[in-house]
């Protein structure tokens, strides 16, 4: 039985103990009493549920803390060991039954930010953008690969490592 139901036979039980006629209360106390120790009882139920799922909540949040923690740490030694193979290696293939590291030549835009901005900002009003702008290296390389000039910024070649 829920709490609505209980408190809903409460009621009636208040309700239907006056005597119409007489107007006397012919109320049974144990009955009473028994739906109000159920009633304390479901809400106990009830709030140790809640403490329960709490103590659930707070240990599965520690744990993905945890577990990041974790992730961030194997991510950061993967791009440390990843450097150190790449100075070893120099560039050269390198191939076991195990393994295979390959390299590819990779395009990456490279952006002088004041010089960029500083560029551009001759052509806008002062004052009349308030917002911090927000480069597009994308973009940028495009307007290059297209033969554009861009002052600022370059494209540059490098070599990235891939390992299977």
């Amino acid at each position: 039985m829920n709490l609505y139901d209980i408190d809903r036979q409460i009621q009636e039980l208040i309700e239907n103990s006056v005597d119409p006629e007489t107007g006397e209360l012919t109320l049974d106390p144990a009955a009473l009493d028994a739906l109000q120790m159920e009633r304390e009882a479901k809400i106990e139920n009830l709030a140790c549920y809640v403490k329960n799922l709490t103590a659930d909540a707070k240990a599965i949040k520690a744990e993905e803390q945890a577990l990041s923690e974790r992730r961030k740490a194997a991510e950061n030694k993967v791009e440390r060991l990843k450097r150190y193979l790449s100075d070893a290696l120099a560039g050269e293939k390198f191939s076991t039954s195990r393994v295979a590291i390959s390299w590819r030549k990779t395009n990456a835009v490279q952006v002088d930010e004041n010089l960029f901005l500083s560029s551009t900002a001759n052509e806008l009003i002062p004052g009349a953008i308030t917002y911090e702008p927000k480069i597009s290296k994308t973009a940028i390389k495009k307007a290059i690969e297209q033969g554009q000039t861009v002052i600022g910024a370059e494209l540059v070649s490098n070599m990235s490592m891939s390992i299977k």
